[in-house]
């Protein structure tokens, strides 16, 4: 009797010892994952400057609706001066002799007039859409392209809200490929030509940035200077001040 006990016991310890094996085995193992593919960290870069370019869209086109809402403000607080009515004294009528009614033969049709180039709202669209397309070429970091785009943005409309928008984009393309001549004389035609308008502030602090990177640290200080003097409540002031801060003789 006791042989069989034994024995149930031994097969009893067998079959945990399997179990536990069998456990052991099923244990997922910890090992790390690979490494991203390449491609899924292409695809990655790729969507992360879609979305810098749509946040840099977004922060132009508050600018482009702050500069209206400030303009319209300033017209509305304009006194206005109330004419008083004038009265009219209407003269007697004298009687008309009406003469005889006559045969006028008909005048040939007026020739159509020829169809005008699109104005107005459709323009305006027609170049903001480029507008946006030329931002969308600069966050792909095609430099050339963008500034091409934005030059026939200005071109189409250089009185336009966003003729200082392109300007000043045209600068940024030259000032990322470190051209700084160039990017001086446009930022500083966006100073002279707009300097109401919403993009002059931003374009006189890269304008201190500019001596900086050129070594002109003098004239860095003294541009940060007027950029706070001039804009005092933009953001290109509070960066300014930042940069007065950091920078030395």
């Amino acid at each position: 009797m006791r042989k069989y006990v034994a024995a149930f016991v031994l097969l009893l310890s067998l079959a945990a010892c399997a179990t536990r094996t069998a456990d052991e085995n099923d244990v997922p193992s910890l090992v790390p994952p690979a490494d991203v593919p390449a491609a899924e960290n292409a695809a990655s870069d790729a969507r992360l400057a879609e979305m810098q370019t749509s946040m840099t869209e977004l922060l132009e086109r508050m600018d482009v609706l702050n500069a209206r809402i400030a303009r319209l403000e300033s017209s509305q607080n304009e006194p206005r001066v109330v004419q008083a009515p004038t009265r009219v004294i209407e003269p007697t009528p004298v009687p008309v002799p009406v003469p005889a009614p006559r045969v006028v033969e008909a005048a040939p049709a007026p020739m159509p007039a020829p169809a005008r180039a699109t104005s107005g709202p459709l323009q305006s669209a027609a170049v903001a859409d480029s507008y946006r397309g030329a931002l969308i070429l600069y966050g792909k970091g095609r430099m050339a392209e963008a500034r091409a785009a934005l030059q026939q943005v200005f071109d189409a409309d250089p009185s336009g809200d966003l003729a200082d928008n392109a300007l000043y984009w045209i600068g940024e393309t030259y000032y990322a490929g470190a051209d700084y001549p160039n990017a001086m004389r446009a930022y500083e035609r966006v100073t002279k030509e707009y300097p109401e308008q919403n993009k002059a502030p931003d374009a006189m602090f890269k304008i201190g940035l500019t001596f900086e990177k050129t070594g002109d640290l003098g004239m860095a200080r003294k541009t940060f200077d007027e950029v706070v003097k001039r804009y005092p409540y933009s953001t290109a002031a509070s960066s300014a001040k930042l940069e007065l801060k950091r920078v030395k003789y």
